[in-house]
């Protein structure tokens, strides 16, 4: 079987210092929600998380949150979401968020110990549910910090553009895992046997049905946009002061995160209510400046490193909930964006990315791998060619979890450049350091042999002895209709590629377990079985040769080390 359970997580016990209620919803639907108060026993702003991961656990750390939110003269409110550990109702994510968060702050502002100002917070899936109260329109939220997430995030979690998108597998994963009742589990899932209908097959027959992922494939066949929020897509209401708090290490959800970062400073009216966090770190928060550490510098498995964490995290949300909840001036003026650079430290500036110059790296061949990455192209036009094998697809370098916490498990990625079906080039060792902030960008030409191909690239810091470690992603899907002709904008970071390391790029076509790998066919990857290996070619040389744009910046100060 694929599929097999390692553990079982069921609600853990509350805090001494929460008080339960058990709040009803407009359907009668009763959520289980947890209020922590100051000890002054009058009326405070609210901050209102509301989690599908037990707002009693470890892992989601709230218990601990509360304590340090109290501290700052907020009252705190967590629940778990309909349908997960202790609140009832159908577990299925996403549905009933925006109205359940509406209802939610409702009976927030009835409450005695209320002032009726109400800010949300939350990671993650919790993130979404931020984005969803705020979609909501209740007049009580004044404020939100959506915290490593992207409004659309239901659209590859539950509903899959195949043929226009890269399907998530770690997405399914988590489906299975999280939404099939209301417990959480840990499970062996081995996607190499079997097929993904077979795999939810068995997930149903060992633990139950799980109607998120039965859904998500009846959704894939006509591939249609999934929207929770109706007719109150946040990027048309949004009316309320956001930090949208990202972290660069996070390739399942932050390049959506910072495209709703770029789409609201866009709009020429409320693009001054949108601020930016972004740090070295992964979903998980390990941070890059703790790799190889070890578990004394993991917030989940050292106390330590937990208080750490919520003095300077849970303090900036405060911060933004005191200025804009309570009317609370910052000593200075708040920055725009503050974003992290690896290797240096924290920057500030009036926009996101800030001003930059490209710095062109031409992918040029000679006659081993790696191949090189040189400030002039080859004069010579020529293909470079790799075979796509879906049997043998090129594998992740983490595990399927491990996307969710990639610094903690930071890969050493040297061994991919031995793949045949792995294309690499490389730049000389760089003789001064190179700083960019944005997103690097991949100009080529592909041809491909099957009527669609996936394209994954990937930038690299090779270390000097040989250490590869990946620092930026992009994929994309190549069709008979787009045609081969891939403009690829990779993942956002802020780095510092050191004097004496080289920079990276690897191209190829699949990434298993993370994503789904393509059939070699124009069939759906969800669900055909004709599988066949296709053949694909890279362009090089001459003026139209396929080129790396990295947007590199001069800092204003370095500030840390870290």
């Amino acid at each position: 079987m694929g599929f097999s359970i390692i553990e079982t997580m069921t609600a853990e016990a509350p805090s001494e210092h929460a008080h339960g209620h058990m709040v009803a919803m407009r359907d009668g639907v009763e959520l289980a929600t947890d209020v922590y108060l100051p000890d002054d026993g009058i009326a405070h702003s609210v901050i209102l998380v509301r989690t599908c991961y037990d707002k009693s656990s470890r892992y989601t750390a709230l218990t601990f949150e509360a304590e340090y939110y109290r501290s700052r003269g907020f009252a705190f409110v967590a629940q778990d979401v309909r349908g997960k550990f202790r609140s009832g109702g159908e577990t299925l994510p996403y549905a009933y968020d925006v109205a359940d968060g509406y209802d939610t702050v409702e009976w927030i502002t009835r409450q005695p110990w209320s002032n009726g100002r109400v800010g949300v917070t939350g990671q993650s899936y919790y993130g979404f549910t931020t984005w969803a109260a705020v979609a909501s329109g209740h007049p009580a939220i004044r404020a939100a910090v959506p915290q490593v997430t992207g409004i659309d995030m239901g659209a590859i979690h539950v509903g899959s553009r195949w043929s226009q998108e890269v399907p998530s597998l770690a997405a399914l994963n988590d489906l299975l895992q999280i939404w099939t009742d209301d417990k959480g589990y840990l499970a062996q899932i081995d996607w190499s046997t079997d097929s993904v209908e077979n795999i939810i097959a068995a997930a149903r027959a060992r633990i139950g049905e799980c109607r998120a992922a039965t859904d998500m494939l009846e959704r894939v066949v006509d591939q249609g946009w999934y929207n929770p929020y109706g007719d109150r897509h946040p990027y048309h209401t949004t009316t309320i002061p956001i930090l949208h708090w990202q972290n660069w290490y996070d390739p399942g959800l932050a390049p959506l995160g910072l495209r709703d970062w770029r789409h609201f400073r866009s709009l020429a009216g409320p693009r001054d209510l949108h601020f930016l966090r972004a740090d070295s770190a992964d979903h998980a928060g390990y941070q890059l400046a703790d790799v190889g550490a070890g578990d004394e510098r993991n917030p989940y498995l050292s106390e330590t490193a937990l208080a750490e964490r919520i003095r300077t995290e849970c303090g900036d949300v405060a911060d933004f909930f005191d200025e804009h909840l309570n009317g609370v001036s910052p000593a200075e003026p708040r920055p725009r964006a503050r974003w992290h650079v690896g290797h240096v430290g924290w920057q500030t500036s009036q926009e996101y990315p800030p001003p930059s110059k490209p710095l062109t790296f031409h992918l040029c061949a000679h006659s081993t791998q790696p191949y090189t990455l040189r400030s002039e192209p080859d004069e010579k036009t020529t293909s470079l060619t790799w075979t796509h094998d879906p049997e043998n697809p090129v594998p992740s370098s983490t595990d399927i979890e491990a996307i969710w916490y990639l610094l903690a498990a930071y890969p050493d990625e040297r061994d991919l450049a031995n793949r045949a079906d792995v294309l690499s080039f490389r730049t000389r060792p760089l003789s001064e350091h190179i700083d960019f902030a944005g997103q690097p960008v991949l100009t080529a030409r592909i041809s491909f042999s099957a009527p669609s191909t996936h394209v994954f690239a990937k930038l690299q810091d090779v270390h000097p002895d040989g250490t590869t470690r990946p620092i930026s992603w992009g994929r994309a899907v190549l069709t008979e209709q787009t045609g081969g002709n891939l403009t690829l904008a990779l993942d956002d970071n802020a780095y510092r590629l050191r004097i004496g390391h080289c920079l990276q790029l690897q191209i190829q076509s699949s990434d298993f377990p993370h994503y789904a790998v393509h059939p070699g066919s124009g069939g759906n990857p969800w669900l055909t079985t004709k599988k066949a290996p296709s053949t694909q070619s890279l362009e090089i040389g001459g003026a139209e040769g396929a080129r790396l744009v990295l947007p590199a910046v001069t800092l204003v100060e370095e500030q840390d080390g870290s």
